[in-house]
């Protein structure tokens, strides 16, 4: 009797766990959790002259350890992706590990007049297992001093060269920086916390002003002005769709709620480039001269016919910020076109979200506060912040081949300005 209650607890115990093996069996499997990947450029030079021996080292990152080590070949999205070559590729990346790098460099084809941009995708990956959260930006420059002068550009350089003896030629062009970025941190933000000194580099492309005549030679910076390019779009990012502690909150709709209006978020591709207009040449004498830089007046936001726009929320002119001074840096971004098209066409949401300063314009959270005076007054002792402010200034020393240029800057998010300083060198 005992074994058969023995054997009858023991079928019994066999039963239930083949039971619970075949409702195993039968159970959906958990769904495969994608994989995050983003590139970024950790130094933040994202251009290269083209026929020079310059590199970009970008670094992809994951979001999970890998299981087993996985090989990416990257690829350039671009209109002529022959014009790079990309080195250490393909990328491999150890299990357990979540990063690695490649650089990009110039296939020295020297046949580019104008910039040109690329990012990056993955061949064949594997949409179940992996996306592409963050893409990177790479700008090719024409080469130094390749741009070609209109006929009536070069006879403005051949009046100025007779006038004040300088020539401007080697000017008009891809020309190389070095430089640095001095935060004060003190923000809320963690991106912003901490003091920090940002290294810049890479190279500008300069050309002649419309706004140049036969006695004042002006220069635009139309690519990667004061190599800033990255910072300003990386900055933008942490301020708007890469913060998840104020703007791309979910459960405060003001930031997502302009994110979802123009269909911008982390992951939406767009596309944005800087330049810096106005350079004027002034106070020419002994192989020197003054360059000014600095914007005074109103900062207006101007439709597409440049155009103030009036806000009925405000009842006043939209501007970007209320400065009467400031560093007049021109964006274009594509997410900022769409919520001024809205703006243009009196959507009610758009135009309440920038009069309160809800806004994909870069020129909404950069370059803030006025530059003509310092508008902090921080107490050093008594804040226990860095006070940065140094008046704007700038010179360009024609024996030399340099152009040096000082100024403050400030951004959402930090206590004070930050300080750059900025060298363009001529190449021998």
């Amino acid at each position: 009797m005992k074994a058969f209650h023995y054997l009858a607890a023991a079928a019994a115990l066999l039963f239930a766990f083949t039971a619970a093996s075949c409702s195993d069996s039968n159970e959906e499997p958990e769904p495969e959790v994608i994989n995050h990947i983003y590139f970024s450029i950790p130094d933040g030079n994202s251009s290269i002259t083209d026929n020079t021996d310059e590199t970009v080292t970008v670094a992809i990152s994951l979001s999970s350890p890998l299981a087993t080590a996985t090989s990416f070949t990257v690829e350039l999205t671009g209109s002529d992706a022959s014009l790079l070559t990309i080195g250490n590729n393909p990328v491999s990346i150890a299990a357990g590990s979540t990063t690695g790098t490649f650089t990009v460099a110039s296939a020295n084809a020297g046949t580019i007049t104008e910039s040109t941009s690329f990012g990056f995708t993955i061949r064949d990956l594997d949409p179940a297992k992996f996306d592409i959260a963050q893409n990177a930006t790479v700008t090719l420059l024409p080469a130094a001093n390749e741009s070609t002068l209109t006929p009536e550009e070069q006879a403005l350089v051949d009046q100025w060269r007779t006038a004040y003896g300088i020539d401007l030629t080697p000017w008009i062009g891809t020309v190389a920086l070095q430089g640095t970025i001095e935060f004060p941190g003190s923000g809320n933000r963690a991106p912003f916390i901490s003091p920090q000194t940002i290294q810049l580099s890479g190279s500008t492309v300069f050309a002649i002003s419309k706004d140049a005549d036969d006695t004042t030679p002006v220069l635009d910076m139309t690519e990667n002005p004061m190599g800033m390019t990255e910072y300003l779009y990386k900055t933008l990012r942490q301020l708007t769709v890469d913060d998840n502690e104020y703007f791309a909150l979910e459960d405060d709709g003001s930031g997502l709620e302009l994110m979802e209006l123009i269909n911008w978020n982390a992951k939406s591709e767009e596309s944005f480039t800087v330049s810096l207009p106005g350079l004027k040449i002034t106070d020419i004498q002994d192989g020197k001269a003054t360059v000014e830089f600095v914007a005074e007046g109103d900062d207006y936001i101007l439709n597409a016919q440049g155009e103030p726009i009036y806000s009925p929320n405000t009842d006043e002119y939209l501007t970007y910020y209320y400065h009467s001074s400031w560093i007049p840096f021109s964006y274009q971004f594509t997410a900022w076109n769409r919520q001024l098209a809205l703006i243009e066409n009196n959507d009610p949401i758009a135009m309440e979200m920038q009069s309160y300063g809800i806004s994909a314009a870069p020129a909404t959270h950069l370059g803030l506060s006025d530059v003509l005076e310092d508008s902090w007054e921080i107490d050093e002792d008594e804040d226990g912040v860095s006070n940065l402010y140094v008046a704007p200034h700038a010179e360009i020393d024609f024996n030399a081949g340099t152009m040096t240029f000082i100024f403050p800057f400030d951004t959402e998010d930090q206590y004070g300005y930050s300080r750059i300083t900025v060298t363009y060198t001529l190449q021998k």
